[in-house]
């Protein structure tokens, strides 16, 4: 009931209808049909270095529930998925311009979300931690902030044992895909994901020679097409 408040405050009666609507739609397209291309990569947390500061007035903070709404309203996340995010063990990080949120990224340690798995979560590996719902505001990318976060992250991570950092990035994303690369991770899988009118397929095509953790992960991602 406080959620529907809250929507009913924010967005009115006329907007949540609309949204109610639209997000009838995606769902039940989504019980049809969806098809999803993705890049896995994997970093040392122990790699992160000052290579990439933030910008000057930017501030990364560990975030909790009561940053939801201006998390939601900040259009940076929707505060239902941030909420579940938040029930499955998830930490929020944001990088904050002021008040104003530039930034967010998500932290798993012990299972991480991936539409291939069975119930949409996937566990991790010992010492593995999973960077997800990455999302840079419109109005500052291409300033250099996802890298920087990530570094400051994975040196948070590694103090507390984390050895290994792995996250996912759509294989369309080109912007992305070059900002996960400056800071430091690798390549690791291609996985294609494709589900229709009630079955699935995956299939994972590994991307470069990988040892170590990264031998480890692309294991645990071919499982999901097993």
């Amino acid at each position: 009931m406080n959620r529907f408040r809250r929507a009913i405050l924010r967005h009115g009666v006329a907007g949540c209808l609309v949204l109610a609507a639209r997000y009838a739609s995606e769902s039940l397209s989504a019980i049809f049909y969806r098809h999803e291309r993705h890049i896995w990569y994997v970093g040392a947390a122990s790699s992160a270095k000052d290579e990439h500061p933030l910008p000057i007035g930017l501030k990364l903070q560990r975030s909790g529930r009561e940053h939801l709404d201006l998390l939601s309203e900040s259009k940076l996340y929707g505060w239902s998925a941030a909420d579940t995010f938040f029930s499955e063990g998830g930490d929020l990080w944001i990088v904050f311009d002021g008040a104003r949120p530039a930034f967010c990224c998500w932290v798993f340690r012990e299972r991480m979300p991936t539409v291939a798995a069975p119930g949409g979560w996937k566990g991790l590996p010992a010492k593995t931690a999973c960077l997800e719902g990455v999302v840079t505001d419109a109005a500052y990318r291409g300033r250099g902030i996802a890298p920087a976060a990530w570094s400051l992250v994975a040196r948070s991570l590694n103090e507390e044992g984390i050895e290994t950092i792995t996250m996912k990035v759509e294989a369309g994303n080109r912007s992305m895909k070059r900002a996960v690369l400056k800071a430091g991770f690798q390549e690791v899988a291609l996985m294609d994901y494709l589900y229709v009118c009630g079955l699935s397929r995956v299939r994972v095509v590994p991307l470069s020679e990988v040892i170590g953790a990264s031998k480890e992960i692309l294991m645990e991602v071919q499982k999901l097409a097993a």
